[in-house]
């Protein structure tokens, strides 16, 4: 496995209300950076990030789950989070270990609860965030 300097690994957290597309999106990152094959979907259950039973059933995010990529030289790590606040424990714990957090807003419902309460999160964690 190659090795990475510490100021050339980055840890992203993708946050949103549930339903946003954080696992989508994460897909597509990891699709261009080349490191899956194949765009999975949530809803055919053959997402990278939604790899439990549980998960795959419903559609929906139940755990974070890490995945990394490369891109210029960079080591991303990619955490996707889960939407539902059921999963807020996951959400804040995800957030301690990134090192800026990505707000996704539905395109369709604009920034909903769950979008302000990420936000929340990630300004108590102290994290930069891009929307």
């Amino acid at each position: 496995m190659k090795q990475y300097k510490t100021d050339k690994i980055r840890n992203i957290g993708l946050v949103a209300h549930g339903g946003a597309g954080k696992t989508s999106l994460a897909e597509a990152l990891l699709f261009n950076a080349k490191a899956i094959d194949r765009l999975g979907k949530v809803d055919e259950g053959t997402s990278t990030m939604d790899f439990d039973q549980e998960e795959i059933k419903r559609n929906i995010s139940i755990s974070a789950a890490v995945a990394p990529c490369e891109w210029k030289d960079c080591k991303i790590n990619i955490v996707d989070t889960p939407g539902y606040f059921d999963f807020a424990g996951e959400v804040k714990g995800a957030l301690r270990a990134v090192d800026t957090a990505v707000v996704l807003a539905c395109a369709v419902s604009n920034v909903e609860v769950g979008t302000e309460k990420v936000w929340q999160y990630a300004e108590e964690a102290g994290l930069p965030k891009v929307l």
